[in-house]
């Protein structure tokens, strides 16, 4: 499968076809360890096969997805894309021509350079899905505590207001340290994506954010100039 046509599915999974959904299935056999390619497979089986066979492929895609909850949201049509492009209508008209099958022995024959070339897409893609629905579910999970939270406040004080003697911008105050300091120390532990790092930015944790971005060079060596850049304009 041409690469550009497996960025456009992953950007666009709604529109993926039965001859796509081959292309995806050989891909997911050769890279059991993608989780866009399983993914892939669990929106197209959703969308073409009936639910017997489409449960099957959610469910694998659920051990491998980042979030169960973007997979539900994803295979429901529900999930919005964030991911912002000014080339968006040019990227169709140029590449969607391209959309041929290729024949499945013709993967196996690919050449060490065509995997290496693969490989490197597919941790391109990772990189892009961590960093895109990783940013969507935080920042969604944060306006809904937030909600929750000032709604809790709210029908607290209305009930019965002499029970307590902390006004409310106190308990607002208490929450909002209590997000900071439990909540952000869970996330802290396993994401490690310029979305994060944008995040605690937003939040005024300038130290923490340059940590990320620090990791981040690390991890992706070939982007060291742009996320240098980035600490630059926290330091």
């Amino acid at each position: 499968m041409n690469k550009d046509v497996f960025s456009y599915l992953v950007a666009h999974p709604s529109n993926i076809s039965l001859s796509d959904l081959k292309m995806v299935e050989a891909i997911s056999k050769q890279y059991p360890y993608c989780q866009l390619g399983h993914i892939l497979l669990a929106k197209g089986y959703h969308t073409h096969y009936s639910k017997e066979l489409a449960f099957e492929k959610i469910r694998h895609a659920s051990a491998h997805a980042i979030s169960r909850n973007a997979l539900r949201k994803l295979i429901n049509g529900s999930f919005k894309n964030e991911i912002r492009s000014t080339t968006h209508s040019k990227f169709e008209s140029e590449y969607l021509h391209k959309f041929k099958e290729v024949p499945v022995n013709q993967i196996a024959n690919s050449t060490e350079e065509d995997i290496m070339e693969q490989t490197e897409l597919i941790s391109n893609l990772d990189m892009l899905t961590n960093s895109s629905a990783v940013e969507d579910l935080l920042l969604d999970d944060i306006i809904q505590r937030k909600q929750l939270q000032n709604s809790i406040i709210d029908n607290f004080l209305m009930k019965d207001p002499g029970l307590i003697r902390t006004t409310k911008s106190q308990l607002e105050a208490l929450g909002k340290q209590e997000d900071l300091s439990v909540g952000s120390a869970k996330l802290e532990k396993g994401i490690v994506t310029e979305s994060y790092a944008k995040i605690l930015t937003m939040q005024g944790r300038r130290d923490k954010a340059i940590e990320v971005y620090e990791k981040l060079i690390l991890k992706f060596p070939e982007k060291k100039t742009y996320f240098v850049s980035k600490i630059q304009e926290l330091a």
